[in-house]
């Protein structure tokens, strides 16, 4: 993603929010060397970590135009839960990157656009035996379940269906702040099923394998620079509208991005999106 914006003589000044100094400064050396432009700064912040995330708003000098929140985490692990009393798959994925948005918010230093990252998850994706999230009510309290892992107190761990769960309350979380702040742009898209990143990482190792060899084979996935132009997309085109969660059709994994609402009512729901927000706020001080 920073390459391809880089690459876009519109841009001036690029932040990287990386957690490791060491690989964060191989990174800006070989972006530098790609693209011929030194304007990459270097942001230390792990987004698993509120504190972190509000010690790494001081490196960011001024405003941002954009806001690209892309980090994330799947895995058996990940249901575990962090110092602050929420599953790393839900700290990482979300409540990090609603500390970092709401900090440039309340200073007023967000320009135009916030682009959160999605996924198909948020509607399950049977092809990999994904289930999508499924709530009672979909009330606040139910939603702040899934944030402190309660949720499966008396059900099965399921560290997809967590995923997808993080996933949708994100995407309702952006869709109320699109209707809070009218002036700007809040988006979620998908970057697709895509091969060639790290996310599969901390998978169980047939899913690794799956992720890295099978789907690509059988078409189920992109390339990287396909997933992250979705995202950069979300930054650079105006016909992606505030408050929408776009991602690929339904029963599918890539292809051209379709607004999720579409065939999942809940997204455009303005009580549920209200009753995220809350959820959320419950477990930042």
């Amino acid at each position: 993603m920073a390459r391809q914006l880089a690459l876009r003589p519109d841009m001036a000044r690029i932040y990287l929010a990386c957690r490791n100094q060491d690989r964060a400064t191989a990174a800006k050396a070989e972006l530098e060397a790609g693209t011929g432009r030194r304007i990459f700064d270097i942001v230390l912040m792990d987004v698993a970590d509120p504190g972190s995330v509000r010690a790494g708003l001081a490196g960011i000098d001024g405003s941002v135009d954009a806001l690209v929140m892309n980090a994330g985490v799947i895995g058996p692990q990940t249901i575990d839960l962090t110092a602050d009393g929420v599953t790393t798959v839900f700290a990482t994925n979300v409540l990090g990157h609603v500390v970092l948005l709401e900090g440039l918010l309340a200073e007023d230093r967000l320009g135009e656009v916030a682009v959160f990252a999605g996924s198909e998850a948020v509607r399950g994706v049977p092809k990999l035996r994904m289930k999508g999230p499924s709530f009672v009510s979909t009330s606040a309290d139910e939603l702040a379940a899934v944030i402190d892992g309660s949720y499966f107190a008396n059900r099965k761990p399921d560290f997809n269906l967590a995923f997808g769960q993080a996933k949708y309350i994100g995407a309702l979380w952006m869709a109320y702040l699109a209707r809070q702040h009218p002036d700007r742009r809040f988006i979620t898209v998908s970057p697709g099923n895509t091969t060639g990143t790290h996310a599969a990482s901390d998978l169980p190792l047939p899913m690794r394998i799956a992720a890295k060899y099978v789907m690509p084979t059988l078409g189920l996935s992109h390339k990287l620079d396909v997933g992250a132009k979705r995202l950069v997309d979300g930054v650079t085109d105006p016909s992606l509208s505030s408050g929408m969660f776009y991602a690929s059709a339904a029963n599918t994994l890539k292809g051209p991005l379709v607004n999720q609402a579409d065939f999942l009512p809940d997204l455009a729901n303005p009580a549920f999106q209200a009753n995220a927000d809350e959820a959320i706020h419950r477990f930042i001080s």
